[in-house]
């Protein structure tokens, strides 16, 4: 590895002066030179093909010359001991099983030292000659470094390459071993045109839908482009070793900017799954983006924001999100204009069933042309965040789910009381909230969901409606109080529930408040207005919009969809941010649901907490052929179409960046989700496992 050019200073008339490292490192059948030796000493051949092999002693030194004036010098005959005060190889220090760097200025000193101690030096090295021996361990150390970087890289590339392979096969659940593509065996996308298609990925829930995304998945690997560029989302998810599904991804969305560079485009992405499929992309997306310190040689390398991309390129080439509706509610498809129903539900539905495949393609076919498509819009959407308060580094709560035996009723009867039993969190853990938000029993209803949720979409809606009936039949558990008892919501600087608490209007008579981004299937609302203006001029009336910055809070009774004239309620769009705080006790706690995910938050010790919700991200998302301005108002908010991070003022900009951050590091998977213990130290019953 270092072949050390004679040092500055020596001549040929001097007696040892410098040496030179003919084969330090390599045996000289791994290509070691052996050159004539003058005006400077040949060191023994420390190294033989075994890393083990002695160093040679003073009788075998003497044999090897020291050439000064290309003559024998006798000045090491008769040197008892060894060369450098070594007796084998093992007492180098070693670095990753060889010598280091620093063995070789330490074999070196060692040996002119012992030189000099013997009388055997007639000049010690002088300042120009050790600057030189420097020089040429740095220079060795910089060869050594572009070595195992080279070394790196081609292990990355065979570890990329074989991860290729299997994502590019046949997917896990495969027509031979379940029914048939419900979208024919011969389905297939339309042909991607890299002059005049927009460039696209997917991430995909596989098992939504009925497993209709898996049968999207299998079109997806019989054709060019869209086989490197539609991934599985848990598989991304789930493989981040070096090498794997996420460096693939990766690779892809690389890939992806450059070629919108080329086209002055940005890219897009599709978001196959239900509703909280899209916070889960944003997730997977800003994994792939971050900058790993540790993997800066394969690529990752910090572009002084925490990404590797630059804010420019974050700004201009974050990927667009066209939502494909897997789910069951699918409000996020639905307002954006991808319908409600996967692509092709609908002919799948009516007609003879040979005529029924090629009908569902031929919507596939529509849908991906639509995505791909410059002409489909691209406009700005609001995305809102779980923060810690102003001032604070983490949040002051903690989070569990509801467990429990699947059926009607999941509660544990304990001495002739029902009570919750709850137990560990799953992923995803609460930060992007591109929907909706509310707390009270729309959270317990979709808790309650979570542990009986079918595979059929039909059979999802029927079990929303018996647990329905259920929590509002059933007697109310110890761990909540009656309706939302302890909450109060503050927006911006205003009190906005419980309302007209000065006059005794009470938090306990509501089951409901929160808050809506887009008009869902389920949760949606207008501008609130008198029961007249409801009726006959309901056109009038103001519905959320996603990218005007605010937030249109609802609340409600039992008895409001009555009042309501539906189940569409009156909001109030105000300011944020929003800041809930829940002072119930211990062993109390509240239910909370976002973008269809529902999680029980409490305090371990009974104090109160707060959940702070704030704008934290602008990011593009693709309008589709069904977007109605009617239902969400005018999708253009005057702006131009970006990717942020969003607050009032730099550190608030900051303060989102580093959220963003630790939660793709799953650093806030420790911060919010409870241990056993800490459910157990509330007071709440807490399932094994």
């Amino acid at each position: 590895l270092a072949q050390a050019a004679p040092l500055a200073g020596c001549r040929r008339s001097q007696p040892f002066v410098s040496f030179r490292f003919a084969s330090l490192f390599s045996s000289p059948a791994h290509g070691a030179r052996a050159e004539p030796m003058s005006s400077f000493l040949a060191l023994p051949r420390l190294l033989g093909d075994d890393w083990g092999c002695q160093l040679c002693s003073a009788k075998s030194a003497s044999t090897q010359a020291i050439t000064v004036d290309d003559s024998p010098s006798a000045g090491f005959a008769g040197h008892s001991g060894d060369l450098f005060g070594l007796h084998d190889v093992a007492d180098l220090p070693l670095h990753g099983g060889k010598p280091s760097c620093d063995s070789l200025d330490e074999a070196s000193t060692s040996l002119n030292d012992d030189i000099i101690d013997e009388g055997y030096m007639q000049r010690a090295l002088s300042d120009v000659d050790q600057r030189a021996l420097r020089a040429e361990k740095r220079r060795w150390t910089l060869e050594r470094e572009a070595e195992e970087q080279a070394h790196r890289q081609q292990e990355l590339a065979e570890l990329l390459r074989q991860t290729r392979l299997e994502f590019q096969g046949p997917p896990a659940f495969c027509e031979s071993q379940g029914p048939a593509n419900r979208f024919g065996s011969n389905a297939r996308f339309p042909t991607f045109d890299k002059s005049k298609h927009v460039p696209v990925l997917a991430l995909i829930n596989s098992g939504s839908g009925a497993l209709a995304g898996a049968d999207i998945m299998a079109v997806a690997r019989k054709m060019p482009y869209y086989q490197d560029r539609f991934f599985n989302i848990r598989d991304v998810v789930r493989d981040r070793r070096r090498g794997g599904l996420m460096d693939v991804f990766r690779e892809e969305l690389n890939a992806a900017k450059e070629e919108s560079k080329v086209r002055g485009v940005r890219p897009r992405i599709i978001s196959g799954g239900g509703d909280g499929t899209a916070s889960y992309t944003l997730f997977v997306v800003f994994a792939a983006l971050s900058a790993d310190p540790e993997r800066a040689d394969d690529g990752l390398q910090d572009t002084g924001n925490g990404f590797i991309w630059s804010d420019e390129e974050l700004s201009e080439f974050f990927p667009a999100i066209a939502q494909m509706p897997l789910g069951t509610t699918n409000d996020f498809g639905g307002t954006l204009g991808w319908g409600r129903k996967y692509p092709g539900a609908t002919a799948l539905g009516r007609g003879h069933a040979t005529r029924r495949a090629p009908a569902a393609e031929q919507a596939l076919q529509q849908w991906i042309s639509a995505v791909i498509s410059p002409e489909s819009p691209v406009v700005n959407f609001d995305v809102w965040g779980f923060m810690p308060l102003p001032g604070a580094d983490t949040c002051d709560f903690k989070l569990c789910e509801l467990g429990g035996e699947r059926g009607w009723n999941p509660k544990a009867n304990i001495e002739g009381t029902q009570h919750l039993v709850m137990k560990r969190a799953a992923l995803p853990v609460p930060l992007f909230a591109c929907l909706y938000f509310s707390a009270g029993f729309y959270g317990h209803l979709v808790s309650r969901f979570q542990i009986n949720r079918r595979r059929n979409p039909f059979s999802n809606i029927l079990e929303y409606a018996r647990h329905i009936v259920g929590i509002l039949s059933e007697t109310k558990p110890p761990e909540l109080n009656e309706g939302l008892e302890g909450v109060t919501v503050s927006c911006g600087d205003s009190t906005y529930f419980p309302p007209r608490s000065s006059e005794g209007n009470e938090a306990r008579r509501y089951r409901e408040v929160g808050f809506c981004n887009v008009n869902g299937k389920y949760v949606s609302g207008a501008d609130r207005a008198p029961a007249a203006a409801r009726v006959c001029a309901c056109g009038a009336r103001e519905t959320p919009r996603f990218n005007d910055a605010k937030i249109d809070m609802f609340r409600a009774k039992t008895i409001s969809p009555l009042k309501n004239l539906g189940i569409k309620w009156k909001t109030d769009k105000t300011e944020g941010p929003m800041t809930l705080t829940f002072a119930g006790g211990k062993g109390k706690g509240l239910f909370f649901q976002w973008d269809g995910e529902a999680r029980f938050a409490f305090n371990p010790k009974g104090d109160p907490f707060n959940i702070h919700i704030k704008k934290i991200l602008n990011i593009p998302v693709v309008l589709g052929p069904e977007f109605d301005v009617k239902v969400t108002g005018h999708p253009k908010s005057g702006a131009d179409c970006n990717f942020a991070f969003c607050g009032e003022a730099a550190q608030e900009k900051e303060a989102a960046r580093s959220r963003v951050l630790r939660c793709v590091r799953q650093e806030l998977n420790t911060e919010l989700n409870a241990s056993r213990e800490e459910i157990l130290a509330a007071g709440f019953l807490c399932q094994e496992g």
